[in-house]
């Protein structure tokens, strides 16, 4: 009797860890779920057309923030078609009409002419370094009262942390505002951010999509 009352604990013990294997396979697929989601939005908006610095995603509830004003009806529509989207916010910028031109204008030279680096450094490739005079460029020509935000990102591999990923986008944001003050850009206007590899604007893990995830954007602000 003593022996059939011990493994009475067993029952309890198999219901927790079935519901934490069921919490945990919950998670994961809300994670999931929510990584497909803001890589289809940010997909969705770049063919479209329409530059979207910031997506986030709550469960099935997508946020678009830094939206060009006038862009808010447009952006909302292509996200909302999207399956899967509950519900979708639009935060439109507050840019002035120069803010606005000077972004669709870097927008479209960064999408011709990515600032592209070899993998594992903060050195531009011949490519890089032309669209950073282009960039340079396109910032000469804006009114001296805008600013601008240098984002860096990496491509997602196995041998970089998260801290190591931010380190390294830092890193090739630095690199490029340093070229455009070289090109006769008041450094005095550009900050620098490094986002590591949380923001991906392509999802696959071959040679492709790293080389468009190592990249440098740039923001009016």
């Amino acid at each position: 009797m003593a022996g059939k009352n011990g493994r009475f604990w067993l029952i309890p013990l198999a219901f927790a860890v079935s519901g934490l294997l069921a919490f945990g396979a919950t998670w994961a697929t809300a994670d999931r779920i929510e990584h497909d989601l803001r890589g289809e939005a940010r997909t969705a908006l770049r063919d479209a057309g329409v530059p979207a610095p910031d997506v986030t995603i709550d469960g099935r509830d997508v946020t678009v923030a830094d939206v060009p004003k006038g862009h808010g009806d447009r952006v909302r529509g292509v996200v909302a078609d999207l399956e899967g989207v509950r519900a979708v916010e639009v935060r439109e910028s507050e840019a002035g009409p120069a803010a606005v031109r000077t972004q669709r204008a870097l927008d479209g030279a960064l999408r011709r002419t990515p600032i592209r680096f070899a993998p594992y450094g903060d050195e531009l490739t011949g490519s890089g370094r032309r669209a950073v005079t282009h960039v340079a460029d396109i910032l000469r020509s804006a009114p001296a009262t805008l600013r601008f935000e240098v984002a860096g990102h990496v491509a997602k591999v196995p041998n970089l942390d998260g801290d190591e990923a931010r380190a390294l986008s830092r890193e090739r944001a630095d690199t490029v505002a340093t070229a455009l003050a070289d090109a006769g850009i008041s450094r005095d206007r550009l900050t620098t951010v490094g986002h590591g590899d949380t923001r991906p604007v392509a999802d696959g893990d071959d040679a492709k999509s790293d080389r468009v995830n190592r990249r440098v954007e740039i923001h009016v602000r």
